[in-house]
């Protein structure tokens, strides 16, 4: 064996078997805690061997603290750190989703309603999980540093990460 390769890990309301990320920097207690993370790195590398984590950058959980606040008003910091639309206006008067796309694994709407904001948010696949807005130079940097610089410190060797761009 030379490399671990872990499924997520991380905090999460787990209803995508940990997909749903809400906090990069801590393990889901269903699996541990941080310091037996860290032993099992230790032990790993003892070994000679290399850990890989499963990685999701295009979402979060819509329990994440950068969501929350997100989603909390349209002018706060974290504001743009999700795509956001506001509603299709087609002449009917109802208003409508920003776009018809679908979302892949419950084949509804990719967009909710967030009534806080009076927007839609995008989520590419479930609902709870809100697409990251890479377009953000902030969001981009913080996910660099929470989600991937965060782990190599630790000692982990690398990512396995799908990434699909809206």
């Amino acid at each position: 064996i030379d490399v671990v390769w872990l499924c997520p890990v991380y905090q999460s309301p787990q209803k995508d078997f940990g997909y749903d990320i809400s906090d990069y920097e801590a393990i889901d207690p269903d699996f541990g805690t941080m310091e037996e993370m860290d032993e099992l790195i230790a032990d790993v590398k003892r070994r000679g061997m290399r850990i890989i984590l499963d990685l999701v950058i295009n979402h979060t959980s819509d329990e994440h603290a950068w969501f929350l606040e997100s989603s909390s008003s349209r002018d706060n910091p974290k504001a743009d750190w999700y795509i956001w639309r506001d509603t299709k206006d087609d002449g009917s008067g109802v208003p409508k989703e920003p776009t018809n796309w679908r979302a892949c694994l419950i084949h509804g709407s990719a967009w909710t309603w967030c009534e806080t904001r009076q927007q839609y948010y995008l989520h590419c696949f479930l609902q709870c999980q809100p697409d990251l807005n890479w377009e953000n130079e902030d969001c981009r940097k913080a996910i660099y540093e929470s989600a991937i610089k965060f782990w190599m410190r630790k000692g982990v060797s690398g990512f396995r990460s799908v990434f699909i761009k809206a």
